[in-house]
C-alpha cells in the first residue's frame, strides 16, 4: 500500500484548484472550483427566505384557531420571556427611586428622576405628571428609541410626553440603553462584533424590557397612579420596546408600537439588519413570529403606528403582521381592540400619530371618543433633564456596562467528582444541546450529491438549495479501505498548502485510508466580506440559527456522504479533523454522530465566548465540558499547546477510564499511525 493519496489524485486536485478543466482520465469537464462552491450567496439568500417563509408558517401553525392560543399562552409567554433573557424573571429587587429634582411647567410638572431595575443598574427617566385634577392619573411609559443628547434620548422627547401629560397622564420616559446618561451596550452585534451574545442568548432588549417591568413597578407604587391602566408607547427602538414589553409584561393595558413592526419573512427578504440596531431582534430559539408577539398581547387593547414610506419597515411587513393580529382578536370578540394608524412618510411618530395614541387609550381604558391635539412646548434645557448629571456627571458606582453579564453569564463548570455525577451531567447537557441549542437543525441529515467537478471534487446539497464543496478520495485497497479522514475547511484553506502537507502519512505507513474534506457554508478559498458575513450572522439569529450550527450540519452532511459510500463497509476508524473554529465543530459533529471514534484539533479555541457560536450554549456548557461528552468511545487529540488548557476535559475521559484516548499528538499522522506512547 503507498504511504500517501496518488499522484494522480494530486495532481488532479491541484490542477482543479488551479481552474484548469480535466479529470482523472484526461477527459474535459466543466470548470470547478471546490473552494467556491460554499460561497455561493445566490443559493444561501434563497435558503433564507425559504426559511423564514417555515419559521413564519410553524409560528402560525400554533396559533391559529382560538383553541391553540389558549392552550399555548403559557407555554408561548415563557418562551418568549426566556428568547429576551428574562426566563426565570430576575429577582425584583429594591428599586431605590430618587427624584433628584422637579421642574414647574403651566400644564404639568417634570420629575427628574432614577432608580435600580437591578442592584448598581441606574435607570435615568423624566416623569412628567399633569397639574390639572386632583389624581390618580392612568400612566404612559414612553420609549424614546435611540437618539442623540448628553442627557439621554429623554430630553429630545418633550413635545411627545407633554401630550400625554395634558391630557391627563402621567408619562414616564425611560432612557433606553446606549442612548442614556450612563454608558452600556446597545449594538452588540451591529455595532460591536460581540458575537458571544449569541452563544449567550443575549439580546439588549433583557434589560430594556427589564427595566420597563421595574417601570411598572414604579409606577403602579405611587399612589398617584391607576395601576390597572397603563399604556406602553414609543418610537423606533421605543416601538420594539413596546412590542416585547407588550408581549413579556401582562400588566400592560394598551400597547401601540410605533415605527418598529415588519414579520420575519419582511426582515429577511428586505435584509432589513442592515438598518437595524440589536434591539429589534429576540434571540429566536422557539421560531416565533410578530404575530406570535400580537397573540401574546391579545386580547388588550393594541394599536400599530406605521408610515408607508419607512424603509426600515415596508408596508408588506406591517400589514402581514396587522391581518394575523385581526384574525386573533376575532376570536375573542375584540376585533376593534386592534387597529393602525397608518400615515405617509418616512421612519417616524408623526404629530396626528401621536394624538391618535392618546385617543386609542382614552378610548380603551375610560370608554372615552377624544380628538386630542398637540399643542406647542416650551422646552426645558436638556441639562436640567438629566438625573445624574448626564454623560459626563459623576456616576455612582454602576454594572450598567456590564448588565450583559448579570443577565446571561457564561455557564461555570462545576468540578465532577464521580461517574454517576457525570453521567447525571453529561445527560442534562445532551438534553439542552438537543432540544434548545439545536433544536432547529433539520431533524434528518439527508445530503445529496449535485455536481461533480475535476478529480475527486463536488458539489454536496445539504439544506437546499444550498450547496457545499467536498473533495473524497477512495484509493483501491484490497480488502476494502479500514479507515476514512475527512477535513473540516477553515477559511482559505487550499488543499495543496494546508491540507495535502496537514494530513499526509509520509514517512509512516498507513491502513488503506480514504481522505475527504469538506468546506461548510461560507468558508473557502476566500473569505465572504465584513457586510455579508455580518448580514448571514444577523438572518440567522431571526430563524433561530447560527451561522455556525447551519456549518456544523453540513458537517454532519459530509459526515453521511463519506458513511454512505459503499467502501465504509466495515470501516474500522473514522476520524475528523480540524483548526480553530472548525475543530470544535469537528467535535460537536461526532457529539451527534457517534459513528465518528476520533477527533483531531489543531489550536481550537477554549471557550464558545471565542467562537463557534451556537444560540444558547453557553447557559449550559462550554468547549471543556462539551468535548468531555466525546468520552469513553471517541479519541480526542490535540495538535497544540491547548492540550494544556483542557485540563477538565482530561479529568472526565480518567474519570471514565479513557485515559488513554485523550492524547497530544504533533501531528494528524502520528494520531492516526501511532499508538500512544509514541
Amino acid at each position: 500500500m503507498k504511504t500517501a493519496l496518488p499522484r494522480l489524485f494530486k495532481c488532479c486536485v491541484l490542477a482543479l484548484l488551479a481552474g484548469w478543466n480535466v479529470f482523472p482520465a484526461g477527459r474535459a469537464v466543466a470548470q470547478f472550483d471546490v473552494r467556491e462552491v460554499s460561497l455561493d450567496t445566490v443559493r444561501l439568500n434563497r435558503f433564507l427566505e425559504e426559511e423564514a417563509g417555515r419559521v413564519s408558517q410553524a409560528a402560525w401553525a400554533r396559533i391559529s384557531t382560538r383553541a391553540k392560543l389558549d392552550s399555548e399562552r403559557e407555554t408561548l409567554l415563557r418562551e418568549f420571556r426566556f428568547m429576551i433573557g428574562l426566563e426565570p424573571l430576575p429577582e425584583r429587587t429594591p428599586l431605590r427611586a430618587t427624584v433628584v429634582r422637579t421642574l414647574q411647567q403651566k400644564d404639568y410638572t417634570i420629575e427628574v428622576l432614577h432608580f435600580q431595575s437591578l442592584p448598581g443598574f441606574y435607570v435615568t427617566a423624566d416623569l412628567y405628571r399633569p397639574r390639572q385634577g386632583r389624581g390618580p392619573y392612568p400612566a404612559v411609559i414612553w420609549g424614546p428609541g435611540h437618539g442623540d443628547g448628553l442627557y439621554g434620548t429623554k430630553a429630545t422627547r418633550q413635545p411627545h410626553a407633554a401630550l400625554w401629560a395634558r391630557a391627563g397622564y402621567i408619562c414616564l420616559v425611560v432612557d433606553p440603553i446606549q442612548a442614556a446618561e450612563i454608558f452600556g451596550i446597545h449594538h452588540g452585534l451591529s455595532g460591536f462584533d460581540l458575537r458571544d451574545w449569541y452563544s449567550r442568548g443575549y439580546t439588549p432588549m433583557a434589560i430594556e424590557v427589564w427595566n420597563a417591568m421595574r417601570a411598572v413597578d414604579y409606577l403602579i407604587s405611587r399612589p398617584d397612579v391607576i395601576a390597572d391602566k397603563l399604556t406602553i408607547t414609543g418610537v423606533s427602538g421605543g416601538g420594539h420596546l413596546s412590542w416585547m414589553a407588550g408581549a413579556a409584561e401582562p400588566r400592560l393595558t394598551v400597547v401601540q408600537p410605533a415605527a418598529g413592526t415588519a414579520d420575519v419573512l419582511t426582515h429577511i427578504h428586505r435584509n432589513l439588519q442592515n438598518m437595524h440596531c440589536d434591539c429589534a431582534y429576540f434571540v429566536n430559539t422557539y421560531r416565533h413570529d410578530w404575530p406570535t408577539l400580537a397573540a401574546l398581547i391579545s386580547p388588550r387593547a393594541f394599536l400599530m403606528h406605521n408610515s408607508t414610506g419607512d424603509a426600515y419597515y415596508p408596508p408588506e411587513g406591517y400589514t402581514a403582521v396587522l391581518k394575523k393580529a385581526k384574525e386573533i382578536y376575532g376570536w375573542y370578540g375584540a376585533a376593534d381592540k386592534v387597529d393602525m394608524c397608518e400615515v405617509p412618510g418616512p421612519h417616524g411618530y408623526y404629530p396626528f400619530q401621536r394624538q391618535k395614541a392618546v385617543d386609542w387609550s382614552n378610548l380603551w381604558l375610560f370608554g372615552k371618543k377624544t380628538q386630542v391635539k398637540e399643542k406647542p412646548v416650551q422646552e426645558v434645557p436638556a441639562e436640567q433633564l438629566g438625573a445624574l448629571g448626564g454623560i459626563y456627571g459623576e456616576h455612582p458606582q454602576n454594572i450598567n456596562a456590564t448588565v450583559q453579564d448579570v443577565l446571561a453569564p457564561a455557564v461555570r463548570l462545576e468540578p465532577v467528582s464521580s461517574r454517576a455525577d457525570w453521567e447525571k451531567k453529561r445527560t442534562e447537557v445532551m438534553k439542552a444541546l438537543r432540544e434548545v441549542v439545536f433544536r432547529n437543525l433539520p431533524a434528518r441529515v439527508q445530503p445529496k450529491r449535485t455536481g461533480q467537478g475535476g478529480g475527486d471534487a463536488f458539489a454536496l446539497e445539504t439544506e437546499p438549495p444550498v450547496t457545499v464543496g467536498m473533495i473524497s478520495h477512495v484509493p483501491p485497497a484490497e480488502g476494502g479501505i479500514k479507515a476514512a479522514v475527512l477535513y473540516v475547511a477553515s477559511p482559505g484553506d487550499q488543499w495543496q498548502d494546508a491540507v495535502w502537507s496537514f494530513m499526509k502519512p509520509f514517512p509512516l505507513p498507513e491502513k488503506p485510508t480514504s481522505k475527504h474534506v469538506v468546506y461548510p457554508r461560507g468558508i473557502g478559498g476566500r473569505l465572504w466580506d465584513g457586510p455579508t458575513l455580518k448580514r448571514y450572522e444577523r438572518d440567522a439569529l431571526i430563524l433561530g440559527r447560527t451561522l455556525d450550527d447551519m456549518r456544523l450540519y453540513d458537517v454532519l452532511c459530509a459526515i453521511e456522504s463519506v458513511c454512505s459510500d459503499p467502501s465504509f463497509a466495515g470501516i474500522d476508524e473514522l476520524t475528523l479533523v480540524g483548526k480553530g473554529e472548525s475543530a470544535i465543530l469537528a467535535a460537536y459533529a461526532a457529539i451527534l454522530d457517534q459513528r465518528v471514534t476520533r477527533v483531531i484539533l489543531h489550536s481550537p479555541p477554549v471557550t464558545h465566548q471565542d467562537g463557534p457560536h451556537f444560540l444558547q450554549v453557553l447557559r449550559y456548557t462550554d468547549i471543556p465540558q462539551a468535548l468531555a461528552l466525546l468520552a469513553p468511545s471517541c479519541e480526542l487529540v490535540f495538535l497544540t499547546h491547548e492540550y494544556d488548557e483542557f485540563s477538565y476535559t482530561k479529568g472526565i475521559y480518567e474519570l471514565m477510564g479513557a485515559g488513554e484516548k485523550f492524547r497530544r499528538c504533533v501531528a494528524v499522522t502520528q494520531a492516526l499511525n501511532l499508538k500512544p506512547g509514541y
